[in-house]
């Protein structure tokens, strides 16, 4: 497990620093304006169909019944993986047709409120990035093959290689003159992404063929793959329906706010991704063959380390929400107005980011005995707070509204999963002690008025808050035996080598 997560937190780090590089690129070049507007918008109308195929519920019914498969009969698990294949090649040509040919019914549903010029954009990029699907659903497929074999690679590089595309398409974009490139610059990504992790497969002999395609074997392996993945059917259809729902209600507030909140998802994801993400998918093959007694005292082992960084680093991201975007974005045409829309929305994330990663967590491990009812009453739940808080707050609160709903769903996953995983009561203790802290902190720091003025670069005042932040919550938690006893052993065991 411990390779497996390194592989994919490798991947992941490269993958983010590679997409800083764009979101700055793209901040610089083209702001929060109507280009910007219009390729968030875009992306979005090709990227919610398609997660609807590859979405967490997908590998979540894939990878583990494979896997089992795989162990009992390699030629059943041949048979199932390209029965996959071809249900994916429909879906994709479906999914193609639809996106190409009523790209502006789409765009209108998804963007109300942006002028004509942003709309007839969103349409031409729109119908470029739609090119991308068969490449993108057949890479992720294989993906989620590889991975069952124990290959993480594909799974770690497929971000990366998204975004050296959309780096070499914003700069292609901005010195052409021509926006389109934006779109191509995804598109020809996953081109290139998916003849790389076929030709890895075959070489690495995980996509051999069956020895023969009988009716009855097909039958009896989309039946089961249709029993494990019915309980979880409806979820990306929630999932995808509230994000195109938060992208309509920021295009009602400003189109300032559609692409703030991708600058501001990009932050909050990027914690997501180096610390659940690793765990979680490393995690979904490692835990399928322990006793659910063994992955929950695993879970909470890691849940106490994890709740001391991510808590912590939720309230500095609170706290410093407007430094962090000045330091990242804000140059050329990324202006102050810019800056306050995605500052709001990073605080209102920042409110429940901890809950998110943990629960994330929390999800694959009921995913990984197959406990999927449980994994659809989570996310519906969670995803119904965030549509009904992001309908309720957005016209009195505006982007920090949008923020508060993304915080509401992972705290409402982190507590009902927590809650099935019978492991809720462990946690409390952990999240009082370490909150404890937090508000000392926070009032002394009000009390005081902060280290520096305004006029001191947002670089220093981050360097500076975080240094002082992090020393206090390091001292903070020494003051409880179970995290002082653990920097003792890691101190022992390198004295000892």
């Amino acid at each position: 497990m411990k390779k497996a997560i390194g592989q994919i937190l490798s991947g992941n780090m490269l993958s983010k620093a590679l997409g800083l590089l764009r979101e700055i690129l793209m901040a610089k070049f083209f702001g929060t304006g109507d280009i910007n507007g219009a390729y968030r918008i875009a992306q979005t109308g090709t990227l919610v169909p398609i997660n609807f195929m590859t979405s967490d519920s997908l590998n979540s019914a894939f990878i583990p019944l494979y896997k089992k498969y795989l162990a009992e009969d390699e030629q059943r698990a041949a048979v199932f993986k390209y029965c996959m294949f071809l249900f994916f090649s429909v879906v994709s040509i479906l999914i193609f047709s639809i996106l190409y040919f009523q790209s502006e019914y789409w765009v209108k549903l998804m963007a109300p409120g942006i002028s004509e010029s942003a709309r007839e954009m969103s349409v031409s990029l729109l119908k470029v990035m739609a090119v991308c699907c068969p490449f993108y659903l057949c890479s992720g497929l294989v993906n989620y093959i590889s991975m069952a074999h124990g290959d993480y690679k594909p799974m770690s590089m497929r971000a990366s290689a998204q975004n050296v595309g959309m780096v070499l398409g914003v700069v292609a974009a901005f010195y052409s003159g021509n926006y389109l490139y934006l779109a191509w610059g995804f598109t020809g990504s996953y081109v290139f992404f998916s003849f790389w992790v076929v030709f890895r497969a075959f070489k690495g002999e995980i996509l051999n063929f069956p020895i023969r395609l009988e009716t009855k074997e097909v039958k009896l392996v989309m039946s089961n793959f249709w029993i494990t993945l019915r309980p979880l059917l409806i979820l990306p259809l929630i999932l995808q329906g509230n994000i195109t729902l938060e992208r309509a209600l920021a295009s009602l507030i400003s189109i300032d706010v559609v692409s703030a909140l991708d600058y501001a998802r990009f932050i909050t994801d990027t914690v997501v991704f180096i610390l659940s993400v690793p765990i979680a998918f490393a995690g979904l093959s490692e835990w399928a063959s322990q006793t659910p007694e063994q992955v929950r005292e695993k879970i909470i082992k890691i849940y106490y380390w994890l709740a001391l960084l991510v808590i912590n680093m939720s309230f500095f991201i609170f706290l410093s929400a407007r430094d962090i975007v000045i330091f990242l974005f804000m140059r050329g045409e990324f202006n102050e107005q810019s800056v306050m829309a995605t500052t709001h929305i990073i605080q209102g994330m920042s409110i429940g980011l901890w809950a998110q990663v943990v629960g994330y967590i929390f999800i694959k491990a009921l995913s990984a005995h197959l406990n999927n009812r449980k994994v659809l009453v989570v996310m519906v739940f969670s995803l119904l707070s965030n549509a009904i808080v992001n309908v309720l707050t957005y016209k009195i609160w505006g982007a920090f509204g949008l923020g508060i709903g993304n915080a509401i769903y992972g705290i409402v996953m982190f507590l009902v999963s927590a809650w099935y995983l019978k492991i809720a009561r462990s946690l409390y203790p952990v999240i009082i002690q370490i909150s404890a802290g937090i508000v000392i902190y926070f009032c002394v720091y009000r009390f005081i008025g902060g280290y520096f003025n305004e006029s001191t670069s947002a670089m220093l005042r981050l360097l500076v808050n975080g240094m002082v932040f992090f020393l206090f919550a390091f001292l903070w938690a020494m003051l409880f035996p179970f995290y002082r006893q653990g920097v003792i052993k890691v101190m022992t065991r390198k004295r000892l080598r």
